[in-house]
């Protein structure tokens, strides 16, 4: 299905080059079944397919694989009993990099409203990251920026690249290389910065050109101030 964009997405750089497909969970998450027996066995079928076009992404070039699964925030049981091992059939036999990303939603208003009922601490992750730092993947990206996520909870990560997000895509203000610095710095008193990549809470397509620009410029002026503290 992506093989065209990704053609022209590694045409166009000699930079590493990440491709997102959604996760397992959370495609079945949103589709009806009449065929399979349950929802587990729909979403293995969809994994092995996943894997078919995360195999094709690898050959053409693509460096790193991540797979979205905000679904993980919400059937934290269900992730931990077959969602993680949905995500090792959707990685099996790939040597390049994988990621999970688990996120709280785009900054749309079904999202914004959902976020609503979470309470004052978003303690969700602390259900799945165990579950995920026995996984088979490389990285775990996840929300960090003007959420009410404990970032201590991401010590629970101990043997994974921890992808920090520290872009708010709720709104639509800028942020400055200084808040997304201080996100990074925050994150690094829970994580050691060398298994730190600071990225976006989640995608930005809602956004207007100018704004998700803006944003992924204060995000590479962070992280670029932190590695000159770190004396990198």
């Amino acid at each position: 299905m992506h093989a065209t964009e990704a053609r022209i997405a590694r045409a166009a750089t000699t930079h590493k080059l990440k491709f997102t497909l959604p996760g397992p969970m959370t495609i079945v998450d949103t589709l009806a079944n009449e065929h399979y027996r349950d929802k587990i066995e729909m979403a293995f079928a969809f994994a092995r397919l996943l894997n078919e076009e995360a195999r094709e992404l690898e050959a053409i070039g693509v460096d790193v694989v991540q797979f979205d699964e905000p679904a993980f925030n919400v059937y934290m049981r269900e992730a931990v009993e077959w969602g993680v091992e949905a995500l090792h059939i959707a990685r099996e036999g790939l040597k390049c990099t994988t990621a999970v990303h688990i996120c709280y939603g785009y900054g749309i208003e079904a999202n914004v409203k959902w976020k609503t009922t979470l309470g004052e601490s978003w303690r969700q992750y602390a259900e799945v990251f165990p579950a995920l730092d026995r996984s088979k993947l490389d990285q775990v990206s996840l929300e960090c920026a003007a959420s009410k996520v404990p970032l201590e909870l991401i010590s629970l990560l101990k043997n994974k690249t921890v992808l920090v997000g520290a872009i708010d895509v709720a709104s639509d203000a800028v942020e400055t290389p200084e808040q997304v610095a201080a996100t990074i710095r925050a994150a690094m008193k829970h994580v050691e910065p060398e298994r730190i990549q600071p990225c976006t809470n989640c995608g930005m397509a809602p956004m207007g050109r100018d704004v998700a620009t803006g944003k992924l410029r204060a995000l590479a002026g962070g992280a670029a101030i932190v590695r000159r503290e770190l004396g990198r």
